[in-house]
């Protein structure tokens, strides 16, 4: 498994709880637009301790292949995350699937930096776990998502109703689909 990756302008990395303030400072850089896609994620959510426990959750569950995380830093500020992409419902076997998440700074979208973390991670998944089919939920009014996940050869599926709780309302989302043979 890897934990590092490298691509023409980025670092994807795993990162542990020692970098939790790096992972604070992404997300209370972006807090209000993160909230309106994610759900209810309580108050104490934006410290540092929270993030470390968050972390090391995560890579436990990183250890056991049940999921996946890489923070996106750009190659000449490798210090400062600005996005991640998430594997998230590792399932194996029968199913070989998981769930694609993705988050990238204000500052840092419409660039193709996720796109290019994703180009670069999902191979990765495909061929050193064996995961077939990459899922993808999305609010149906996230056009700049949609039109990314797209691009990337996902395809629509249908709706999902009343999948997530986000804001304290049950809401719709749809759902793309990647196979890796494709």
């Amino acid at each position: 498994m890897k934990f590092e990756i490298e691509t023409e302008r980025l670092l994807l990395r795993v990162l542990t709880k020692q970098q939790a303030e790096k992972v604070l400072d992404f997300y209370c850089r972006n807090r209000d637009i993160f909230e309106k896609y994610e759900p209810v994620i309580g108050n104490d959510f934006y410290t540092v301790a929270h993030q470390r426990k968050i972390l090391d959750f995560e890579y436990q569950n990183i250890m056991k292949l049940s999921m996946l995380r890489y923070w996106i830093f750009e190659k000449n500020n490798p210090n400062q995350v600005i996005g991640t992409v998430s594997f998230r419902n590792i399932v194996k076997p029968i199913y070989e699937s998981c769930t694609v998440g993705y988050k990238m700074d204000r500052d840092y979208i419409n660039k193709g930096y996720c796109t290019e973390a994703l180009n670069a991670t999902i191979p990765v998944l495909a061929h050193e776990i064996g995961i077939h089919r990459f899922e993808a939920l999305i609010l149906p009014d996230n056009e700049p998502s949609i039109h990314m996940i797209e691009k990337l050869g996902f395809k629509y599926e249908g709706i999902l109703r009343d999948k997530i709780i986000i804001g304290g309302e049950r809401l719709d989302h749809c759902m793309y689909a990647y196979l890796a043979d494709n």
